[in-house]
């Protein structure tokens, strides 16, 4: 496979809740609901971190990361993983920013000062039935894990 399935695609493509799963230096996971899961390209991924500094903390020690994408209606359940890069600055930065802009204010959230990208290694289909379970490797995606420290 050479690009996220297109039914992810299409649930990210226009935004969606997504949880971060991350691991923190000691071990302990950690896991956070982020509400501007987006698409960049069919390799990509992002989210801004507005509030769980312990994600960014984890992610600084070592950016593997697994994403849980739910989608009830579209019955789609996936889970996604990769590593992630963290952006303080840029294109991306500014364009989250401005996204955010209007539910910030309403909700009065932070404003969005780091986004993560992260590049697609593979996703696993969750969705009850036949193919739930099974990987779905993305050609050339990193394949072994390595430990950062």
């Amino acid at each position: 496979m050479d690009t996220i399935p297109r039914k992810l695609h299409d649930v990210l493509a226009a935004g969606h809740n997504i949880w971060v799963a991350t691991v923190a230096p000691d071990g302990t996971p950690n896991v956070s609901i982020k509400g501007s899961g987006s698409l960049i390209d069919d390799r990509h991924i992002y989210f801004a971190d507005l509030y769980h500094k312990e994600t960014l903390e984890n992610l600084r020690h070592d950016p593997r990361v697994a994403i849980g994408v739910h989608d009830f209606a579209g019955k789609v359940a996936m889970q996604i993983k990769g590593h992630a890069e963290i952006l303080d600055h840029g294109d991306l930065v500014d364009e989250m920013r401005q996204k955010l802009a209007a539910v910030g204010e309403k909700w009065q959230l932070p404003p969005v000062t780091t986004v993560i990208r992260v590049t697609v290694d593979s996703v696993v289909d969750l969705w009850p039935g036949p193919h739930a379970g099974e990987e779905e490797v993305l050609a050339g995606a990193a394949g072994d894990w390595k430990t950062y420290d």
